[in-house]
């Protein structure tokens, strides 16, 4: 009896020295980061990616969280291209038909996904959880127009790889044509050996042609969504521009239920042509 409760003294003794070695090692590990600066080095990143981009890194944790960017980190690591920059040619798609898949349909989605995320930030919400209301617009401002300028040159490529599909897919449609014309004379002549060789051909030639026309149809669904986003954030951009002092001050301009007619006599609204005409 005696031994045991020596061991069971012993036992106590050792978790209670491990639990204290434990918060003694995090507390000194909380310390030494604190003094690394482990967080400017997240920061400092972020802003590398967005200079070289040429947009101003928009600011920590609750910036992203109210500019609604929604991407779960999961779905950014299984995006296997980055869109605007490398771009798959329709020939290694066609070749490789399950990382064509990733590279044109789930990267497209996603990038959509995100630019709609983008187009829905709180505008308020982003200014008021910043310091500096002026920096913060411009930020966003740039954001935008960087989103809008990239989208507009990569809808270029999308047509261009419509056009590439569309001529894949009539020459597919010919080739198989052929193929079936000559499989049809092997097996009449029994040519065993030639019509294996033909049906490999027809089915390769098949599943290039279902490949290209199912490629064809999201590319032209992503042109579309592209175009909608665009055509949506050039009238947020003009928008936000030609409020920017009322966004800045935060103020708020109520439109009477009589009408604007005594707000333009008392220079308190301009049309968007009034207003370039002063500056």
């Amino acid at each position: 009896m005696a031994l045991q409760k020596e061991i069971k003294d012993f036992t106590k003794k050792v978790l209670l020295l491990g639990i204290v070695l434990s918060f003694l090692i995090n507390l000194i590990f909380t310390y030494v980061s604190s003094l690394s600066g482990g967080s400017s080095t997240y920061a400092a990143g972020n802003d590398g990616k967005f200079q070289r981009a040429n947009v101003p890194y928009l600011g920590n944790t609750g910036v992203a969280i109210a500019m609604n960017i929604g991407l779960h980190e999961k779905e950014k690591q299984n995006t296997p291209i980055n869109l605007y920059t490398e771009v798959m040619p329709v020939g290694e798609m066609l070749a490789d038909t399950s990382v064509g898949r990733k590279k044109l349909i789930s990267s497209n989605m996603v990038a959509a996904n995100e630019y709609l995320n983008v187009l829905k930030t709180d505008v308020n919400t982003l200014l008021d959880s910043s310091t500096d209301r002026e920096t913060m617009l411009a930020s966003f401002l740039d954001q935008l127009k960087y989103r809008y300028a990239s989208t507009n040159s990569y809808l270029s490529i999308l047509s261009a790889q419509v056009t590439e599909l569309q001529w894949t897919v009539t020459t597919s449609d010919l080739a198989i044509e052929n193929i079936k014309v000559s499989m049809t004379a092997a097996y009449k002549n029994l040519d065993y050996d030639k019509t294996e060789e033909l049906i490999n051909q027809y089915l390769a030639e098949k599943q290039k042609n279902t490949y290209a026309r199912t490629y064809l149809v999201f590319i032209g669904k992503f042109i579309s969504t592209y175009q909608i986003l665009n055509n949506y954030n050039k009238v947020f951009l003009d928008t936000l521009i030609n409020n920017k002092q009322a966004l800045i001050k935060n103020v708020t301009v109520v439109l009477p239920d009589s009408g604007t007619n005594l707000m333009k006599q008392l220079n308190l609204v301009k049309t968007e042509a009034e207003w370039k005409a002063i500056q």
